[in-house]
């Protein structure tokens, strides 16, 4: 049961449900999340074309289609903890490569990551010497209007 962050792919979701693939139109992001979970669409959001979101398993996963995005086709990934940043692990393992994001602190992570995914994945207002867990991942292909 582990989400898998795969750069310039998407996120591919547990359970063989399927891959959220950068480049994805709305509705075919919305039938491959929907064979995990509910989805939820619209919301407001500046410069936005599209979004959609779920939660699974204490795991938010918001997808979206800037107004720089080709085509309005899906740029960037979101995922979250739905208990926001906890002093444990979380229980469903979000992996970049052989790391689990959700499951070390935020300092040993900042340790073991190349400086350019600690941009894409750590956000600029927490401390690599926190000794708190991530509380949400930000994965983008598009360049424009990043949140």
């Amino acid at each position: 049961m582990t989400f898998r962050l795969v750069p310039g792919t998407g996120l591919v979701l547990p359970a063989n449900a399927g891959v959220l693939r950068f480049g994805m139109t709305e509705h075919a992001a919305q039938w491959t999340a929907s064979t995990l979970a509910d989805i939820r669409t619209g919301g407001w959001m500046c410069g936005v074309h599209w979004t959609l979101f779920f939660v699974h398993r204490g795991v938010l996963v918001t997808a979206y289609a800037c107004t720089a995005c080709a085509e309005q086709a899906m740029g960037h990934l979101t995922v979250e903890r739905t208990e926001g940043v906890p002093d444990r692990a979380a229980d469903v393992p979000v992996a970049f490569g052989d790391l689990d994001l959700f499951g070390y602190p935020i300092h040993e992570l900042a340790e073991v990551l190349d400086p350019s995914d600690r941009k894409l994945l750590l956000s600029a207002d927490v401390s690599p010497q926190s000794t708190q867990y991530l509380s949400a991942v930000r994965l983008d292909v598009c360049e424009g209007d990043r949140r």
